[in-house]
């Protein structure tokens, strides 16, 4: 195999810049909740993965197309030139296939960008990731003639966020069939509570944003559990909650009987929604320690339903609308058909 007589490379700091990204979403966007939604849980909490995927599908989707679209290198050779694209196999190309380019600046940042049109191809260089951009420039247009921008895309690269958006739609209609299979008719009775006593080995605050959202205690008997004291249920303040528990001695919660029957005792069967939606928690509407704490819910308490069906469905009807126009955006593109 001949030796290019010119190789042109990406500037190492946009490398760096999508390895970063990689390996930032990656972790955050799908092992993160993969963790959260399985650790130390007889049952997976598919409400939460579901939802996660649902709506993180789309970055993974958008990062495909940005990406899909960038040009790592190229290779000049005397009678074709190779190009490698951002996930994608190296083709070689003749200088022959060449037929159109365009030339347009950035609408953001200052930089230009070259599109080459082939025969049954496309690449894009730009001007801010390529130190040599003005050589490349002129090697790759010297036959070809200047032409207003078009939208194109080859046959595989459609077939790919098809593919992808097709996946995505999957998931969101079964994160839709989930919140039926998940919901438990709503009960107009107030649910029966009972107390547990127990000895209290941790607690720790939930703060969203800096805002406290509630506490989680964690008892020695039953330490794969949550007990989750929400601080929308009481009418007092109990931001000062954490630092009035006595930890390691004896604590009285207040939780719903049908929770210390399903989970703590094993009595009863559990639901679809019990096991699949956040199993491990447990509401507490009332916390008595001693003189220290005595706190209880100031409404009534009533068995949950875990999943809101109708919203659930609109929402995600959203989703899939998107995912539609998204599919729309592709097909309007011009396709490169194979030779």
């Amino acid at each position: 195999m001949s030796q290019p007589e010119v190789v042109f490379r990406v500037k190492r700091t946009y490398t760096f810049l999508r390895w970063f990204v990689f390996l930032l979403l990656f972790p955050a966007t799908i092992v993160i909740p993969f963790v959260i939604a399985t650790n130390e849980q007889p049952y997976p909490d598919l409400n939460l993965l579901l939802i996660s995927y649902s709506i993180m599908g789309f970055i993974w989707i958008l990062l495909l197309v940005e990406f899909g679209q960038k040009t790592l290198r190229v290779e000049l050779y005397k009678n074709e030139f190779l190009v490698k694209k951002c996930w994608q196999k190296a083709c070689r190309f003749s200088y022959q296939s060449i037929l159109n380019y365009n030339e347009r600046p950035s609408r953001i940042e200052p930089f230009h960008e070259l599109t080459i049109y082939l025969t049954n191809n496309w690449l894009v260089i730009r001007s801010n990731e390529f130190a040599d951009y003005e050589p490349i420039k002129t090697q790759l247009t010297r036959h070809a003639q200047p032409i207003p921008y078009q939208s194109v895309i080859t046959l595989t690269e459609r077939n790919k966020l098809r593919f992808c958006i097709g996946v995505l739609s999957l998931l969101i209609v079964a994160n839709i069939v989930f919140g039926y299979i998940a919901h438990n008719p709503v009960d107009k009775k107030p649910a029966t509570l009972t107390t547990i006593t127990n000895i209290v080995d941790k607690i720790s605050e939930n703060k969203v944003k800096g805002n406290l959202k509630g506490f989680t205690l964690q008892l020695r008997n039953w330490p794969d559990f949550s007990f989750y004291v929400n601080r929308r249920n009481y009418t007092i303040d109990i931001r000062s909650l954490k630092q009035t528990i006595a930890i390691k001695c004896p604590i009285t919660l207040l939780i719903r009987e049908s929770d210390y029957r399903k989970k703590l005792t094993g009595d009863e069967l559990l639901s679809f929604g019990d096991k699949y939606d956040n199993y491990k928690q447990i509401m507490v509407f009332g916390v008595d320690q001693g003189k220290s704490v005595h706190i209880q819910a100031h409404e009534s308490v009533f068995e949950p339903t875990h999943t809101n069906p109708l919203q659930r469905t609109f929402l995600l009807s959203i989703l899939l609308l998107f995912c539609w126009t998204g599919w729309i955006f592709i097909d309007r593109r011009k396709v490169l058909h194979p030779d």
